[in-house]
């Protein structure tokens, strides 16, 4: 199933190498948690799923360069609302702990 996938890749990137570097850099994107565009393929390697989306087009990357860029962008977004998550849950703390004692917190 993999040579068949690579096959039919190269048919639309012809240069192996450029396949191959293509193919891990979406693999590494898939394995840091990007949802893959091919539904139902729950199964398969992320590197398997990466060569099937190149091979049928889901995704059109550019170079190489614009894929890390990609994944980092990606990363940088992750990250920042990961970051705005854990702000909130620690306000919602803080406002959980102040409405939980009516005098605001003081023992006297």
């Amino acid at each position: 199933m993999t040579h068949d996938m690579f096959e039919k890749a190269l048919e639309k990137y012809p240069n192996r190498f450029q396949l191959t570097m293509m193919a891990v850099s979406r693999a590494k994107e898939l394995n840091s948690g990007e949802e893959q565009l091919i539904k139902g393929e729950d199964e398969k390697k992320p590197v398997v799923l990466a060569l099937e989306e190149l091979a049928r087009g889901v995704i059109i990357p550019g170079t190489i360069e614009e894929m890390k860029a990609l994944r980092v962008a990606r990363r940088i977004v992750r990250e920042k609302a990961l970051l705005a998550k854990a702000e909130e849950e620690e306000i919602e703390d803080e406002m959980t702990l102040s409405t939980a004692s009516p005098d605001g917190g003081s023992d006297s």
